[in-house]
């Protein structure tokens, strides 16, 4: 069993072991990634039913402060989601989704200890055991597991990859207010998805055949992004968005999707 097949079963409220040669390492160094260890950040997100338990069943020495337990930025995740996680992975979708998970169980757990603390301790436990904190903590683990494959698994670069077209559709427009060059864009080793290449993509697919073809393709893209780009900045806004839409770069970006696709299906078949 692996990583992910542990954080799923932590997810469902489980208590799983990893299985000897999952990747955990000493200390479960093995699970940490981008700066966050998620085997850690995990098993604190389910120690929060028991602390809250605890509190209201008057067995718990925490002074726990409803101004600080319902901010989503004061724990371990909190704080990686506020600095080198938002930093790194603030464009990706499945980050943002996590992150709004993680303040929502906050507010939700701040909900619960105030009901605690005003005396109401048969609501509080409701919430706890019945309400929108046992779904919103769901949640925040299962969106830490989707996480967890995006960065382990180079998806974050697929993500990455994604939000070029909006971003050139923003400076052809007018509403972008990035200082985006045509050098650096043209270079297929400035984004993720270049270094994921040239690092741990390359460690783990260079024996597969389609991690050849995302190279070869990403070069193509990126250059084709750069020409889109030089359009723009010359004003001619019409090309731009044709060859954005329709022409060269589009094919080009359709062909890394295409080729991303095929190497995580021969990964697949090559575990099997």
């Amino acid at each position: 069993m692996g990583i992910l097949d542990w954080m799923k079963g932590g997810a469902a409220g489980k208590e799983v072991k990893p299985a000897a040669g999952a990747p955990t390492g000493s200390g479960d160094k093995g699970v940490e990634l981008a700066g966050l260890n998620f085997k850690s950040a995990v098993d604190a997100h389910m120690k929060w039913k028991s602390r809250l338990e605890s509190y209201i069943g008057g067995t718990s020495t925490e002074d726990l402060k409803v101004e600080v337990v319902c901010r989503d930025d004061q724990c371990a995740l909190g704080k990686w989601v506020y600095s080198q996680g938002g930093e790194r992975f603030g464009f990706s979708e499945t980050f943002a989704d996590m992150k709004d998970h993680h303040a929502h169980f906050h507010r939700t757990a701040g909900e619960v200890l105030a009901m605690a603390q005003a005396g109401q301790k048969d609501q509080a436990l409701r919430l706890l055991h019945h309400g929108d904190y046992g779904r919103t903590s769901e949640r925040v683990k299962m969106a830490l597991a989707r996480l967890f494959v995006l960065v382990s698994d180079g998806k974050a670069a697929i993500d990455a990859h994604q939000k070029w077209k909006g971003r050139l559709r923003d400076v052809i427009l007018g509403k972008s207010q990035e200082d985006l060059s045509v050098e650096t864009t043209s270079k297929d080793d400035q984004c993720h998805l270049g270094q994921w290449l040239k690092g741990v993509g390359k460690e783990r697919y260079a024996h597969l055949p389609a991690y050849h073809w995302v190279k070869d393709w990403h070069v193509q893209f990126h250059l084709r992004a750069g020409e889109v780009l030089a359009l723009a900045r010359k004003g001619d806004t019409e090309a731009a968005l044709t060859m954005l839409e329709e022409g060269e770069y589009a094919k080009a970006s359709d062909q890394v999707t295409a080729a991303l696709v095929a190497l995580f299906e021969q990964q697949e078949a090559d575990r099997k």
